[in-house]
């Protein structure tokens, strides 16, 4: 069973537009802060469409750079 992570978060957003309390619940906190934080710049910036919310995690890319 896999764990429910950033990108699976940000999938659901994608499709539904809206995403559980016990999906957040079980995301790894470094994950949901980051989540948190996109939404954030997602409804200001993008107005809330959701093919603008970034489908990859910032911290895991910067990870992979090194």
């Amino acid at each position: 069973m896999s764990k429910y992570q950033y990108e699976d978060a940000v999938k659901q957003l994608q499709e539904s537009g809206s995403i559980g309390l016990v999906d957040l619940k079980s995301l790894p906190h470094d994950d949901l802060v980051e989540l948190l934080e996109e939404i954030k710049v997602w409804c200001l910036y993008a107005n809330g469409k959701a093919d603008k919310l970034p489908k990859e995690s910032k911290k895991k890319k910067k990870k992979k750079k090194d």
